[in-house]
């Protein structure tokens, strides 16, 4: 009898630890924000997007009610990430310039989620025109509170500037020049709150989310956040945002031109075995791309047309920066398409990481040898005159 209640206890107490582990990655927001008309705010992750699991009305759509102003972000994530949250039918928090908008993180407020994470917080934004409210609570949020207090309201002024310049045509030359000193004295200060944000706090969410930003927008060089990644906690190093920010570091260095280029090997949308290296002979072109990228398939024509004229010499490689294969089907299907493509995850590997793509499209020239001879970003008609020379030695 004592050895089944002993194991009974035993049984019971794994039950009670297990049970405290899951309800660990439990996360819950609560925000009461006066003068917010949206009935329904958006919510877009960074970080781990897939391992997110947001508490929505239809899990199909990243969206939340928003009663009165109050609002409830909740759910379970592995590991601190970001989380946005925007209110689309609030129009004065947008920078309009006719019917499109400039894009401005002031539109939004911004916060950490981390399992465990229990935050509440108010605001009055009656009469603002960007989102100024900026949630704390635990450490992680003070750290971004404190850069967003700072940096949302430059942005938002940024953003009224770009507006005024773009549909305000009573401006003098005396007013646009004014206007123009401003913002370029702006755009100084927001790189200095956000420089300050990565060198002061290098182990914190914000300053990691931060420091991947900032490469994606190409605001700082790869080389110059290698001595902050060094300064990072080890705590952070299973984080999604310091796995990608040193992939991209490294992957700068291995993938500069002049570099041997990293093997890309995987299936490809079709599921058959692809390796780079059965390439070797040949020039390639690694074409980095996107299904939503309207430059990306504007540009397919004159990539098909330059691949057949050197068909001889030169192969085409796509690897799509997607995750629905069918969907990277049926537009190589469209655009023509014939040559091999890849996703852009293969098992461990985030190519766009690797190769430190910071904007689509990117294409990188490699040749017969493995070693990449050229590198050139969006689309012209340059990349393809100073490719035409290398292949051919003109």
């Amino acid at each position: 009898m004592k050895r089944v209640l002993f194991l009974a206890s035993i049984l019971f107490a794994a039950f009670i630890l297990v049970s405290c582990k899951e309800k660990t990655h439990d996360f819950r927001a609560e925000f009461d924000l006066k003068g917010i008309e949206s009935e329904e705010a958006s919510i877009t992750v960074f970080g781990l997007r897939d391992s997110v699991k947001l508490d929505l009305p239809d899990p199909a759509k990243p969206y939340i009610p928003v009663t009165d102003g109050k609002i409830v972000v909740s759910g379970t994530t592995p590991q601190p990430a970001v989380l946005r949250v925007t209110f689309s039918k609030d129009k004065r928090f947008f920078k309009w310039a006719g019917r499109g908008y400039f894009p401005n993180k002031a539109s939004s407020f911004w916060f950490v989620v981390s399992p465990g994470t229990n935050l509440k917080g108010s605001a009055d934004l009656t009469d603002k025109n960007f989102v100024d409210y900026y949630p704390t609570g635990d450490k992680e949020n003070a750290v971004f509170a404190r850069f967003a207090n700072d940096y949302m309201p430059v942005q938002s002024r940024l953003g009224d500037i770009a507006v005024a310049m773009s549909v305000d045509s009573t401006l003098t030359e005396e007013q646009r020049a004014a206007l123009k000193e401003e913002s370029e004295t702006l755009e100084q200060e927001s790189d200095r709150i956000r420089r300050d944000l990565i060198t002061q706090h290098p182990s914190s969410l914000a300053g990691l989310w931060l420091m991947e930003d900032m490469l994606i927008r190409s605001q700082i060089e790869p080389s110059e956040l290698e001595p902050l990644l060094a300064k990072v906690d080890k705590k952070y190093h299973d984080n999604y945002f310091y796995q990608t920010v040193a992939g991209r570091v490294e992957g700068a260095k291995l993938a500069a031109v002049g570099a041997p280029c990293p093997n890309v090997e995987g299936k490809d949308v079709n599921g058959n075995p692809f390796d780079l290296k059965d390439l070797r002979g040949k020039y390639v072109i690694i074409d980095f791309w996107g299904t939503w990228c309207g430059a990306c398939l504007a540009g397919m024509p004159a990539m098909r047309e330059f691949q057949e004229t050197n068909a001889d010499k030169l192969v085409l490689v796509g690897i799509a920066n997607d995750k629905d294969v069918e969907k990277v089907k049926a537009c190589m299907e469209k655009h023509r398409m014939t040559w091999t493509n890849l996703l852009q995850w293969q098992g461990d590997n985030d190519y766009v990481a690797k190769f430190n793509v910071q904007g689509f499209p990117t294409k990188v020239l490699v040749d017969p040898r493995g070693t990449i001879v050229y590198r050139g970003s969006g689309e012209s008609e340059e990349f393809y005159e100073e490719v035409d020379k290398i292949i051919n030695r003109r």
